[in-house]
């Protein structure tokens, strides 16, 4: 027998879109992630992190797929996935983490320990035990601003003579820009 971990997995605080996923103690954070990408149906191809967090669901300690500072700039050590085991992190029921996927369209998950237990050693982990509504597209939300250049009137000052431009203009020549 070997211990296990079920995960419920919320997209976005979406009670309707969610994914429970079954995996060893022993397995790592990057397994993990590796499932969420797979339970979600997303390309694993942006950075990602976990956090440790609490009921409020608060930010805490960075488990990130690479690390992309110098610890000594950030005050705080650098944990990767594929370095932490998932044991060495959750001890309990009701333990919460975020996953936070693609930092420029902030695709953020709810992660919630609901059961421990021991599974035979046949069981091929990890494995998606349920899944509950419609994953979006990883691309349908969008990480650009956009807006319509019609949208937009350029603000002009009517009462700027010609004459007052061109003194303007010529007064800029005169400056060494140097």
């Amino acid at each position: 027998m070997r211990k296990t971990i079920y995960f419920r997995v919320v997209l976005d605080h979406d009670k309707d879109v969610f994914r429970d996923i079954e995996i060893s103690t022993d397995d790592t954070f990057l397994s993990l992630h590796d499932m969420i990408q797979e339970a979600f149906g997303f390309d694993n191809s942006q950075m990602a992190s976990f956090y440790v967090s609490n009921e409020d669901w608060e930010k805490g300690q960075e488990i990130t797929l690479m690390s992309v500072q110098d610890p000594e700039e950030s005050g705080q050590p650098i944990w990767l996935m594929d370095e932490i085991k998932l044991n060495n992190i959750i001890f309990e029921l009701g333990q919460k983490l975020i996953y936070v996927f693609d930092f420029m369209l902030m695709w953020c998950f709810y992660i919630d320990v609901i059961k421990v237990t021991d599974v035979e050693e046949n069981v091929i982990l990890p494995r998606i035990t349920q899944s509950y509504g419609d994953a979006p597209d990883q691309y349908s939300k969008s990480g650009e601003i956009s807006f319509d250049s019609n949208e937009i009137e350029p603000e002009i000052e009517d009462d700027t003579s010609e004459d007052e431009l061109e003194e303007l203009f010529r007064q800029m020549g005169d400056h060494d820009l140097n």
